[in-house]
Formats: structure tokens, sequence, C-alpha cells
């Protein structure tokens, strides 16, 4: 048999075996795929109430700090050591280069306001374009924007006496502090209350009125939200003041724990088992004509072996409770009882 024979036949042969495993690969993958056998639980939404946990100290007229609130250097008026009246000045926290800044500020704005009045001088005799006068108006407002930023800074570096009582320092005149550091004591006579600091997006769930909760140690009770500061300068957090009863037992510097109720959304509680974490993120399989589908969910709270989720669903919905960890989007699954 000649070469060119012999390679014919050998193409032929590579070729059949070639075609017989494309043959199988095609068979095999036509076969049904194995459903993946699951254990189902059918829930359904039912109200849920967060509960937000925050650290308070109390503070009472009996006695409270009055701390810095900004890095600087303490200056006067220092006030004789003893008695004082209800909003006297304390102390002030001169920050460095403040004075230069709201100088500079001044100059600023004043030099906008000029400008401004040059343009509307020359856009009556329609010698500018209404352009010109616009850009003037914007820099005067951006500038008084500026200038004000900056006096509130400064007024807040002011140190006054919430209240009368029995004045004694704590640093002296000159010292470089940095906020929150102790400057001066205050003693006189009052009910406790309770200070904490909230994000602004905690705060906007908390009202004046609203009963909260208190632990501290073997201690317990309720007290009434008294009030909530009107900015967020201190480290961008929203003070919080909680009146206390007049009868407890809790003494000034004391830390105590917060529980504000929230109000109640509806949510899914699900067993432990059917939350499935990949990194950062959780997930709930649900079972949906045979198939179980991942729902991305945000867990609320774990406890006692059950965890409350808030996520599409559906309401009623059928969750896979057992064999999630072996499932991935779409999978056929097989339901056991």
């Amino acid at each position: 048999m000649s070469n060119a024979a012999s390679m014919r036949k050998l193409g032929k042969a590579r070729l059949a075996g070639l075609l017989l495993a494309v043959l199988a690969t095609q068979a095999f993958a036509a076969q049904p795929t194995a459903a993946v056998p699951v254990h189902v639980r059918t829930i359904v939404a039912a109200p849920w109430q967060d509960t937000l946990r925050v650290l308070a100290r109390v503070e009472s007229a009996d006695h409270t700090t009055l701390a810095a609130p900004l890095t600087g250097r303490v200056v006067g008026p220092f006030l004789a050591p003893g008695e004082v009246t209800a909003g006297a000045i304390v102390a002030r926290v001169a920050v460095p280069g403040l004075p230069a800044e709201i100088h500079a500020a001044q100059a600023n704005a004043a030099l906008a306001a000029t400008d401004l009045r040059r343009q509307q001088h020359l856009a009556r005799r329609g010698l500018v374009a209404r352009q010109s006068l616009d850009r003037a108006r914007v820099q005067l407002q951006q500038a008084d924007a500026a200038l004000r930023a900056l006096q509130r800074q400064d007024a807040q570096s002011v140190l006054r006496a919430p209240f009368a009582g029995t004045l004694g320092y704590l640093v002296s005149a000159g010292t470089v502090v940095y906020r929150g550091t102790p400057v001066a004591t205050l003693l006189g006579r009052g009910q406790p209350w309770a200070r904490a600091e909230l994000t602004p997006r905690q705060a906007r769930h908390v009202t004046p009125g609203m009963t909260v909760l208190w632990h501290a140690g073997d201690l317990r009770g309720s007290a009434v939200v008294r009030s909530l500061g009107q900015s967020a300068r201190s480290a961008g957090m929203v003070p919080v003041y909680v009146a206390l009863p007049a009868s407890s037992a809790l003494l000034p510097g004391q830390w105590l724990r917060l529980y504000f109720a929230l109000p109640r959304a509806p949510a899914w509680r699900v067993p432990d088992a059917a939350v499935v974490w990949r990194g950062a993120h959780s997930e709930v399989f649900v079972l949906r004509n045979g198939h179980a589908r991942a729902v991305p969910v945000q867990v609320l709270a774990a406890r006692a072996g059950a965890s409350w989720v808030r996520g599409a669903l559906g309401n009623p919905a059928q969750v896979i409770v057992a064999g999630s960890t072996r499932l991935q989007d779409g999978v056929a699954v097989a339901v056991r009882p």
C-alpha cells in the first residue's frame, strides 16, 4: 500500500474518532442534571422593630465638666473660682489662624459686594452682559457663606456655664487643648440627664418625648428624650439629651447603655442555616418553579438560631433552609420532606 493511501486511511480513522467523541459529549450534555435535595419552609413577613443601642454618659447640674469644643489654646476671660451665673463666659478656645481667616473672609465679602454694585451700575447703563451681573451676585453669596461658616466656628469656641454653680478650672490660661479636653468643672443643683451622640442617620429616628430604656450594670430603668442637638459639628455626631428620674441611683460621670425602639417595619424570620454569606454580602435561596433563586438580603439581627432579614423574598416565600450552601442561582432542586 502506498504512503498516500496509508495517510488517507489514517485521516479517516481520526475523523471517525473525533465524530464519536462529539456525539458522546452531546449525549452526556443532553442527560438531565441531578436535582439537589433541599428542605423548604414557608415563611411570611412579620413586623420587626429594631433597637438602636448607644452609650451615654450621665451628667447633672450637681456636677458637670466643660470640655474644649475645638482644638486650640485656652484664653480668657478667666473668672475667679467660685460662684458663677448661668450663661457666664467661662473661657474661650482660640483656634490658630482663625482670626486671620475671618478678617480675610470679611475683606473678600466686602470686595464681592463692591464688585456687585459696580456690575449693577454698569448693567443699568447697558455696558455689561447679564451673565457678568449674575456671576458677581454668585461670588457675593459664596463669600458671605464662607464668612458665616468661620463666624459660627468662632462662636462655637466660647465656653459658657450651662447653669449657676461653683466653678473650678482644670487648666491654666494659655494651655493648648484638643477637642474634648476637660477645661473646667461646675457644681450646682438639678436633675440628672444622659448625653449620647448619634449619627445623623440614627438621629432621624429619634424624637423628643420618645421613651427609652437604659441599663447600667445591675441598674435598669426608663427615661424620656428631652432634646436633640441642631447640628452635627461635634465630629459629625448629633448630641441627644435624655432626662433621667430625679430618684435615679445613677451618678454623674457614669456610663450607661440606652435602647431606642425604632419604628416597626416588615421583615422575615428565617433559620440561620438559610442565610448564605458570600464575603460581606448575604443571600437567601427561595424555591421558584423547581429552581433555587438567590435573593440578596440584609441581616437585621440574629438570635436563638434564627435571623431577621429584609429583602425581596415574596410574601409568603418558600425558603430553602437546608442544603443552601451547595446551591447556585438557578440550579434545579428536589424538595425533601
